[in-house]
């Protein structure tokens, strides 16, 4: 490319260059270095407002990779469904980088879609401990630690199938002095992007829980105390921040007898 030649998004940038490797190679470079920088400036972004998020995110990160971590390569029962119950944890370990970016460089739709996957892997995990799985069929998206999540599933799957119109128009809306239309780079959304983070731990947390149950259920052992603590400060700090809502069970009788008067 001409070296005094200084094209941006905006242009017509084949037509502008003179062979066909600029020709291939430019609108690649110059479109997606855009992308690249706007991504980077809505992670700022979120850092900058959002940090004790991230702490949630890490702490349970942390407390459900070193549970993995620490059991890898030991030597389990031969079973069927606890063989896909053990690969279906590394395949949400796996997706865990590219969720978590979707959402803080402002990829919703393609965060939702992540996320889904995160609740759906939760639900195949449960129905093959319990025995119900069916190889080649959705799973139940209410079974289990997730009975009370039938709606965010809907929302999820609204957005990943992009059949919410307003949903998709407010996410790449944008506003240009008195012109408005869809932005070709992510646009960040805060309050949008703490409600999908804030999901997006919930799920590591629950399912760091299930892997302790199913560890223990195959003598590897459940979570270490510092591992449950930090699956705990990962909810609390979502509590904390408004997120979320913790439902605590009546009690059935007192914690402890009352002490007896003094003689």
């Amino acid at each position: 490319m001409e070296k005094n030649l200084e094209l941006k998004f905006g242009d017509d940038i084949v037509g502008a260059v003179g062979n066909w490797g600029e020709k291939a190679l430019a609108p690649v470079a110059i479109v997606g270095g855009n992308h690249v920088e706007r991504c980077k400036a809505n992670r700022g972004t979120f850092k900058e407002n959002d940090i004790k998020l991230t702490e949630a995110h890490a702490f349970a990160c942390s407390a459900f990779m070193n549970l993995v971590s620490r059991n890898a390569g030991k030597k389990i029962p031969e079973d069927v469904n606890t063989s896909q119950q053990i690969n279906l944890l590394s395949h949400f370990m796996q997706g865990i980088h590219l969720c978590e970016e979707a959402i803080v460089e402002g990829l919703y739709v393609q965060a939702a879609t992540l996320l889904r996957q995160e609740h759906e892997i939760i639900s195949a995990v449960q129905e093959l401990g319990i025995g119900c799985r069916k190889d080649g069929k959705t799973p139940h998206a209410t079974v289990g630690v997730l009975k009370n999540m039938g709606k965010v599933y809907g929302d999820l799957s609204g957005a990943a199938h992009v059949s919410q119109s307003q949903l998709l128009h407010d996410i790449v809306e944008m506003e240009r002095g008195e012109l408005r239309g869809p932005s070709a780079f992510p646009i960040y959304h805060r309050d949008l992007a703490r409600n999908l983070y804030s999901l997006h731990v919930c799920y590591i947390a629950l399912m760091g829980r299930l892997t302790a149950e199913i560890h223990d259920a195959i003598g590897l052992g459940g979570a270490s105390n510092d591992e449950e603590k930090m699956m705990v400060l990962a909810i609390a700090t979502l509590h904390e921040e408004g997120l979320i809502e913790i439902e605590e069970a009546p009690l059935d009788k007192s914690i402890a007898e009352p002490e007896k008067a003094a003689n």
